[in-house]
């Protein structure tokens, strides 16, 4: 897959999530300059203007060019060079000096609060506290066989690691990689600075919606909001090692969820029809909600959770960092590792 102005990866839907429940990398970071120099935008995007204006006519092969005065899109600054997007599938580089770059960074950057400023790359990977459900993308995307999704476009966030902005294309039904210039990502997680860690939104329970319990009605009492801790169980009726786990499972959450009201367990079934893991909950007694089949294949981001292989067990914060699971390096390891992360995770109060 190339992008309409770089070359970008398609990838499919198995990303690990990251955050952090712990204080920003970002707030250990350095105090940010009230005021910045060229020096201070180097190899820094979440620096960068989203675009700067031209002072000079520049002139390409194939009478494709860019006129001073015209306002391009920032992609790279190394220090010496700025790489601009001018539309038309024209990227080139030029000197800083021949564009406003300091200027309008500058101009972006004096309104920030503190906490604004501290947002950061390194902060970003580390802390999902602060990522957004959804993100536009400035750049667009050209498939292989002629598919344009063209620039502008807004999609859902689904992980941001060292390899891009992970996005997922509702309506093309696949999965997207930009950079981080590409995106107004940092913009919206400077919205989500403002709040206290324990205000931002949860992006888990927004996707764990129309809930049901095991005789398929809308679930009820369900923590799933304010839960700060989450069990994700994928399993199913025909998994016999399946029902060989969850009888001890239903046993110990039922055993310590009065006390830990932030723990949300909710299963995520492998069955075919909504009927057979209705009969699975009922059988095991499952005091815990499940999401209706249909959502969950509509789910891109809980899909991402999945493994090869069940039962797989999956403990997140509320914000999406994995703290245990099934799956590591790619290997399944079983469910009684990340079970006894979570035990040791309620013990340490985390769930109150």
């Amino acid at each position: 897959m190339q992008s309409l102005a770089c070359v970008l990866v398609l990838s499919v839907c198995s990303f690990a999530a990251a955050g952090s429940l712990a204080a920003s990398a970002s707030a250990q970071a350095p105090v940010a300059p009230a005021t910045l120099q060229l020096t201070d935008l180097v190899n820094r995007p979440e620096r960068w203007p989203a675009k700067v204006t031209l002072t000079r006519d520049y002139s390409f092969g194939g009478g494709k060019g860019a006129k001073a005065g015209q306002a391009v899109q920032v992609l790279e600054f190394n220090g010496a060079q700025v790489t601009v997007d001018a539309g038309n599938e024209l990227v080139f580089d030029l000197p800083p000096a021949e564009c406003d770059l300091l200027s309008a960074a500058n101009a972006a950057w004096a309104p920030l609060t503190p906490a604004q400023r501290a947002v950061d790359k390194a902060g970003l990977l580390q802390d999902a506290s602060l990522w957004p459900e959804r993100v536009k993308c400035s750049s667009g995307f050209r498939f292989e066989d002629g598919t344009v999704i063209p620039a502008g476009g807004e999609f859902e966030l689904m992980t941001f690691d060292q390899e891009g902005v992970k996005l997922y294309a509702r309506e093309a039904q696949t999965t997207l990689l930009a950079e981080l210039p590409q995106t107004d990502l940092v913009a919206r997680a400077r919205e989500r600075a403002l709040l206290e860690l324990d205000k931002r939104p949860s992006r888990i329970a927004a996707v764990l919606k129309d809930l049901v319990d095991a005789s398929g009605k809308p679930a009820t009492g369900a923590t799933v909001a304010d839960a700060k801790v989450y069990a994700l169980y994928f399993g199913a009726s025909w998994c016999g090692p399946c029902r060989k786990f969850s009888p001890g499972f239903v046993q110990y959450v039922n055993g310590v969820s009065k006390d830990n009201p932030h723990l949300a367990t909710v299963l995520l079934s492998n069955d075919k029809q909504n009927a057979d893991m209705l009969e699975y909950m009922q059988d095991e007694k499952m005091p815990w909600p499940a999401l209706p089949l249909e959502k969950l294949m509509n789910s891109p981001l809980l899909l991402s959770y999945a493994g090869g292989s069940i039962p797989h067990l999956v403990i997140l914060d509320r914000h999406g960092k994995v703290l245990a699971s099934s799956i590591e390096n790619g290997g399944y390891v079983g469910v009684e590792k990340p079970f006894g992360v979570l035990k040791k995770l309620v013990a340490s109060g985390a769930a109150k």
